[in-house]
């Protein structure tokens, strides 16, 4: 019997996919979407990028958050 897969070809449609599963490292997310879905590459990389500038404003602003409340001590 063939499974077929459904198309990951937009930003839209990756984000349904990994409704709920967002808190999953990008990885694994990667690696789940890539055994269960047929994903365009592209849209993938558009995702861990823009994944991994979230993650580094967060870091940067819970950084700078934390000198703030230093320097007002």
């Amino acid at each position: 019997m063939i499974k077929l897969r459904e198309r990951l070809d937009t930003p839209e449609a990756l984000m349904a996919a990994i409704e709920g599963y967002q808190h999953l490292s990008i990885d694994v997310l990667s690696q789940f979407l890539l055994d269960n879905y047929t994903v365009d590459l592209d849209v993938l990389a558009q995702f861990a990028d823009a994944l991994e500038a979230s993650a580094s404003n967060t870091v940067h602003t819970t950084s700078e958050s934390s000198k703030s409340a230093q320097s007002a001590a």
